[in-house]
Parts: structure tokens; sequence; C-alpha cells
């Protein structure tokens, strides 16, 4: 995995995946997480929340990794868009590093997306784990319920979507393992 490119995070898939006790997903699934200086500052912020001290320790670790690279233009991005200034500075960051990035929010996806960025969501990262055999499909249910008891904000159809997916994923790869 060292061989790997970093990929870059938005704020709230750290604190999504903290919450639920799982943000070391990330460094499994991806090995090094790079963050923009606002993203450090939104997610360590107030150091007495649960999730802000699970990415300080990453940060401290050295698997979170804060880039000190100025972002020209996310401040214009931020101003004539809908998105926040981390994630302006994110998308930013995941251009210039060639990589994905990893947001949940919409419009911010899209916009990813018209810089040639490929957005991952924080279900999504849920999914890859699953399918890499880091969860079970009882454990991803679990995970996917737990961040909505924490207030995660997926649609009814988001929701039974990423259901089917981890149901079509644990098929696929038991039809892989009963034919080897």
């Amino acid at each position: 995995m060292s061989d790997a490119k970093p990929v870059v995070s938005n704020s709230s898939p750290l604190i999504w995946l903290a919450k639920i006790g799982r943000l070391s997903l990330l460094k499994t699934l991806f090995g090094q997480i790079v963050i923009p200086r606002r993203v450090c500052k939104e997610t360590t912020l107030e150091k007495q929340s649960a999730d802000a001290i699970l990415v300080s320790k990453a940060i401290e670790d050295g698997w979170i990794k804060v880039s000190e690279e100025r972002m020209e233009g996310a401040g214009v991005l931020a101003g004539v868009s809908s998105i926040h200034l981390g994630e302006a500075e994110a998308i930013f960051l995941a251009q210039k590093l060639g990589t994905e990035l990893i947001i949940d929010e919409r419009e911010a996806s899209t916009t990813a997306q018209m810089f040639g960025v490929r957005p991952i969501g924080t279900i999504a990262v849920l999914l890859l784990a699953l399918a890499r055999d880091e969860l079970t499909l009882n454990e991803f249910k679990e995970y996917l319920d737990m961040l909505i008891t924490s207030g995660f904000w997926p649609s009814i159809d988001v929701y039974n979507k990423a259901l089917e997916e981890a149901q079509s994923i644990v098929k696929q790869k038991e039809m892989e393992n009963s034919g080897s």
C-alpha cells in the first residue's frame, strides 16, 4: 500500500467515521489520508468531542497528514458556489495530488467531478471495506445504522441502495468463493 497515492478527505467523512468508531477504516483502506489545513481546523477545533480527539490522534500518528499547501482559488470557488471553504480546499488539493476525495455533500461532490476529481462518500467507504473483507454484512448494516443514529442524513433511497449494494457485494464474493 506504500506505493498507493494518498487520498484527500473533507471534514464530514472523518467526523462521521470517528463518531461510529471506524475512523481507522480509512487507514486500512487507503494507507494515508491528506487534509487541507482548514479541514484540520474543522475536525479538531473542539478537542473535547470524541471524534475530534480521534482525528487529532490520527494526525499525531501520522496517517492523516495535514497539507500546508495554499489552495489558491478556493475562496473564489466557495464564494461563487454553495460549498464551504474547507470543501473547496479539499477539492483543489485532491486535484493537485491527482487522487480521489472522500466527501459527502452532494454539491461539493458534483463540484469535485467538474474539476476532474472522483468523490467517494462515507457510505462508499463502508461498501469498500465490505468488499475488501474488512467488514461483514452485519457490521456494514450496524455501522450504517450507527451513522444515522449519530445524525448522518442519507435519504431512504440512498439507504436502501446502500443495503442492496452491500448484499450484491456479499453475493458476488460468495459466487467467487464457491467457484474456486
